[in-house]
């Protein structure tokens, strides 16, 4: 029960921290097909997260063995270089503007990623 708790709590984190940057970031894209791709972007990071934190969260400090923490979230790190890789050409595909698309993508996946640390501990 607590690990699905603690999904939660990083799940609602994300999607504060994904909102108050799509906030930020309209000031600066402001057309409706940038719009349409950062909501785009938004969704794929919330989803390729919250994966990521799942895969994270056994492995926290004093819960899983010695170096599994540092190998599981370098597995995290590269699921998310191959999800901005493989988006980037998808994004030109089905036409979004990549500009708004692989910057909102990034953004979210380090505003995110910034919580993890915080919020792996999360036991209530």
């Amino acid at each position: 029960m607590r690990e699905t708790r603690a999904l939660s709590f990083f799940a609602g984190v994300s999607a504060a921290l994904i909102i108050t940057s799509t906030i930020i970031l309209r000031m600066y894209f402001r057309t409706v097909e940038q719009h349409n791709a950062m909501l785009v972007s938004a969704g794929l990071a919330f989803a390729v997260q919250l994966g990521s934190y799942a895969l994270l969260r056994p492995a926290r400090p004093g819960h899983g063995a010695p170096g599994e923490l540092m190998l599981r979230w370098g597995i995290g790190a590269v699921i998310r270089f191959f999800v901005l890789v493989l988006y980037a050409p998808i994004a030109r595909v089905v036409n979004l503007s990549l500009e708004a698309a692989l910057v909102s993508l990034v953004t979210f996946f380090f505003m995110t990623m910034m919580a993890e640390p915080l919020l792996l501990e999360y036991d209530r």
